[in-house]
């Protein structure tokens, strides 16, 4: 993808989401950042100010389809539809599956899934029609191996997990990729799982040849690393 220029995230914030925009502005990627309060996605704007690149942003609350219609229709007018849009809002709930609320269990639902679904077809709509576009989910070890502690957690990634499965097998043949990140630890500065180094998987991922996309990149700590 040597002519991908955009990046589109969904879910922005600091950490990994800042990571990840630092990363494309450094390349020269217009960014657009979305997420539900102003105010973070004002922060996320101000620290690419450094970078000599077009940035907008967007709130929208993922879990309402006609904001993120809304959302993505003010990126497109001002960077044109993103090459890449990584799909990274989540919530942590830490309780058991026998004490988990149905209202507890539906927000994480709605969090990883329904939004990750109305980012989807909203996004797929978009690269459709410029005729490219790869769209990336994050997930994280508990999709894969759900823990007893983390229920909602579990069952909303490895949810979202099938969603970008089902998204692969539908766009089959097309030119649009999906791709997924599934972290396998605390995301934390200076350790296996620090931001700068998880955006380095999702870059390695998302400018790949699209001849032989390679959906999945697993993140896992080496005896080498820290933490």
């Amino acid at each position: 993808m040597a002519d991908a220029r955009t990046l589109a995230i969904v879910g922005s914030g600091p950490g990994l989401g800042s990571a990840l925009a630092r990363r494309f502005a450094a390349a020269g990627w217009s960014i657009a950042l979305v997420a539900l309060r102003r105010e973070t996605v004002d922060a996320g704007l101000a620290e690419l100010d450094e970078y000599a690149v077009t940035t907008c942003g967007a709130e929208a609350d993922v879990t309402d389809r006609g904001a993120v219609d809304r959302a993505f229709d003010s990126v497109i007018d001002a960077v044109g539809v993103p090459d890449v849009v990584i799909y990274n809002a989540s919530i942590y709930q830490a309780e058991p599956a026998l004490e988990l609320s149905r209202e507890a269990l539906q927000l994480a639902f709605d969090i990883h899934v329904v939004g990750a679904l109305n980012t989807a077809q909203c996004a797929i709509d978009a690269m459709r029609r410029a005729g490219r576009g790869v769209l990336v989910f994050t997930v994280n070890s508990l999709a894969r191996s759900p823990e007893a502690m983390s229920a909602a957690l579990s069952i909303g990634k490895g949810a979202q997990l099938n969603l970008a499965l089902s998204l692969e097998r539908e766009l089959e043949g097309t030119p649009i990729h999906i791709g997924v990140v599934t972290v396998c630890g605390a995301i934390k500065v200076g350790t296996a799982y620090d931001p700068d180094r998880l955006a380095e998987v999702y870059w390695e991922l998302a400018t790949q040849d699209p001849a032989s996309f390679e959906r999945d990149r697993l993140v896992l700590a080496s005896d080498d690393d820290t933490g």
